[in-house]
C-alpha cells in the first residue's frame, strides 16, 4: 500500500514538475496573406466578347492570386483596339486590365510598328503603353530611340523623351 501512494505521489510530483518547469518550443507563425490560389504551366487564357476573341495570353508558367495572374514568358496578343498587337516579355503581372512586363520586352502591331525595352506597361482599356526606361520604335526603316515612350493606340498619339531618330519621308512627285 505505502508503495502504491509513493508511485502516484511520484507521478504526481513528475507531471507537475513537467507543467511548471519546462516552456513549450516557440514557434514563429508566418500569415501568408499573398499566396497563390492556383499554379498553371503552360498557361493559356482566352478572353472572348460577343464579337470573337478579345485577347489570348500564353505562358510557360503562371500563378493566379486573389487579384492577378503572374506569368513567366508571357505572349500576350489583344484583338480589341484598332490595330492587333502582340506583347512578349520574360515575365508580366496581369492586374485590372494592366500588363506590367519586364524582361526584353517587345510589341509588335500588324501596321508593321514595333517596340523593343527592357520595362513596360499597357493600360489595355486606354489603350496605352508605356515605358520608362530605354526603349526602340520601328516601323520599316524609321527608328526611334529614347529614354520614355506614351503611346496611345486608340489616338495614335506618342509622347517622348530625350529621342534620337532615323525617319524617312516619301515626298509625292
Amino acid at each position: 500500500m505505502i508503495n502504491i501512494n509513493l508511485f502516484f505521489i511520484f507521478v504526481i510530483t513528475v507531471l507537475l514538475s513537467i507543467f511548471f518547469l519546462f516552456q513549450p518550443h516557440k514557434v514563429d507563425q508566418k500569415i501568408l496573406q499573398d499566396m497563390p490560389l492556383l499554379h498553371i504551366e503552360n498557361f493559356i487564357m482566352y478572353e472572348l466578347d460577343p464579337f470573337g476573341l478579345k485577347t489570348l495570353m500564353l505562358g510557360s508558367e503562371a500563378f493566379r492570386y486573389k487579384d492577378r495572374y503572374t506569368v513567366d514568358n508571357i505572349n500576350h496578343t489583344d484583338h480589341s483596339q484598332v490595330h492587333i498587337s502582340n506583347l512578349r516579355a520574360d515575365y508580366g503581372i496581369y492586374k485590372d486590365n494592366t500588363l506590367d512586363l519586364t524582361g526584353d520586352v517587345t510589341l509588335v502591331r500588324d501596321d508593321g510598328l514595333s517596340y523593343k525595352t527592357q520595362k513596360a506597361s499597357f493600360y489595355k482599356d486606354k489603350g496605352v503603353f508605356v515605358t520608362d526606361t530605354n526603349y526602340t520604335l520601328s516601323q520599316g526603316n524609321n527608328v526611334i530611340h529614347g529614354t520614355y515612350l506614351d503611346h496611345n493606340n486608340f489616338t495614335g498619339k506618342i509622347h517622348s523623351k530625350n529621342i534620337n531618330a532615323k525617319y524617312y519621308i516619301n515626298e509625292d512627285k
